[in-house]
């Protein structure tokens, strides 16, 4: 069997994470070059970061979230897993399991 746990993933995630920075770009380069005084394209640029920075921080908090969900529910499926194959081998029946 060739299984490839990349296989399973959506790309969704690159392509969210594309769109924000292109739009981050995309943003910044319009303050900058858009008819405003220094101050107000700076004000403006500050209000763009602490609006992306609070998503990023957001985002990171789910993928971490999500990041130990996964873990918890693997650490549960292998101890399950240990745990069947431990009462297979004790089983009466495991003796013949070879032949």
């Amino acid at each position: 069997m060739n299984e490839n746990p990349q296989s399973s993933r959506s790309p969704i995630g690159p392509v969210a994470i594309g769109i924000v920075l292109g739009a981050v770009l995309g943003a910044g380069i319009a303050l900058l070059l858009a008819p405003a005084t220094g101050e107000e394209t700076r004000r403006r640029i500050t209000d763009a970061g602490r609006k992306v920075g609070g998503a990023a921080r957001r985002h990171v908090g789910r993928a971490l979230d999500t990041a130990g969900d996964l873990q918890q529910s693997t650490s549960s499926a292998l101890k399950a897993g240990r745990e069947a194959f431990e009462q297979g081998m004790n089983s009466p029946d495991s003796a013949h399991a070879g032949r």
